[in-house]
């Protein structure tokens, strides 16, 4: 019996070591980068099948560069400068996972999006990848007046697996952009929100090297300050941060160690402005093949969005406080529908069984 409990102290004794030597591995945010714009007609379809492979996902933080396949008005230059991770021509719909470069067929670490059982290999892939650093999601404070805003990153790594390199880089990304988009699905130009849009840096363009404290708890923290632009609807605004490996000469080197993303500046729903005193109802909600939309005040416009932002039904409502809409050309799936009133927009969600 003594020798039984000596073995087990030894074996504890082991345990503890190996625990103490081996760093702990954080929960990965995947970073997915999509290139996509207004004159891809195939964007659409590419954005779906991101949608399916993503959906129920939460660990995946997803952006979209408007560059690869011409230009278009959401096009700057972050969205021109990161077609350098191609690595050669561009194209579109393109995609760039972790920026690691998981397509040998490719020179670089974007890759075409390919079918939902392809991205989800891809997303598999970089889930298997451990990863010793940790972001916390961004704290961000705003100024409704001065349109000051102030993010907070902070995180911490469980190993030295930084260095002058490691990099953070801070974007802001905008949803609900109202512009037309290409779909060769529908054969013609449509109306279409345009979500996740890489708008500007609040870092210098590839981030800034990280100051980690000397102890053993190897954390960091970094506030940065930004005038958010007139053009740019705060309430659809987040903040997305990302702690990569930054090697300027080498696309291939640049993996990302983990990232994280704010929820809306302004605690809003994101898409259109809420407006207040509208009083808009949706029943049923659920629905199956119809909903009614009513509202206080009287509705001029209602439209339906779905969750890639296209408006597959609007409608005129004429002043009229009482819209039916016949809803049984959708799939099931989560809408939001928008009513624009004489005192404003109102949103509200709706759920299609």
């Amino acid at each position: 019996m003594k020798k039984q409990i000596v073995f087990l102290l030894t074996l504890m004794s082991v345990a503890l070591v190996f625990a103490q030597n081996d760093p702990q591995a954080f929960t990965r945010k995947i970073l997915l980068e999509q290139f996509t714009t207004a004159q891809c007609g195939y964007c659409p379809a590419g954005a779906e099948r991101l949608r399916s492979a993503t959906d129920g996902n939460n660990n995946v933080v997803w952006l979209r560069y408007h560059a690869g396949y011409g230009t278009d008005d959401l096009t700057n230059d972050i969205a021109q400068t990161m077609t350098r991770f191609y690595g050669g021509s561009t194209f579109a719909p393109a995609m760039m996972v972790d920026r690691t470069h998981f397509d040998s067929s490719r020179p670089g670490p974007v890759t075409s999006v390919g079918q939902v059982s392809d991205i989800h290999l891809l997303l598999g892939q970089a889930k298997s990848v451990k990863t010793y650093c940790k972001v916390q999601t961004p704290k961000v404070k705003f100024n409704a007046d001065t349109r000051s805003l102030e993010c907070t990153v902070t995180g911490r790594f469980s190993d030295e697996v930084y260095g002058a390199s490691t990099r953070l880089q801070i974007l802001l990304v905008e949803d609900s952009i109202y512009m037309s988009q290409s779909d060769y699905g529908v054969g013609q130009w449509v109306n279409y929100w345009h979500l996740g849009v890489v708008r500007d840096t609040l870092t210098p363009m590839w981030g800034m090297e990280l100051e980690v404290s000397s102890d053993a708890n190897r954390n960091f923290s970094h506030t940065v300050t930004y005038t958010l632009p007139s053009a740019f609807k705060y309430k659809n605004c987040k903040v997305v941060a990302i702690v990569y490996n930054y090697a300027p000469n080498d696309i291939n080197n640049c993996q990302v160690l983990n990232a994280a993303i704010s929820d809306y500046i302004s605690q809003t729903l994101g898409i259109g402005e809420v407006a207040d005193g509208t009083g808009m109802r949706l029943f049923p909600n659920p629905a199956t093949d119809r909903v009614v939309v009513e509202a206080e005040t009287p509705m001029l416009q209602v439209t339906v969005v779905d969750a890639m932002g296209r408006c597959p039904i609007t409608l005129a409502a004429d002043g009229s406080r009482h819209v039916n809409i016949d809803l049984s050309s959708l799939a099931a799936g989560v809408y939001i529908v928008q009513a624009k009133t004489s005192s404003g927009i109102a949103t509200r969600q709706l759920i299609l069984r």
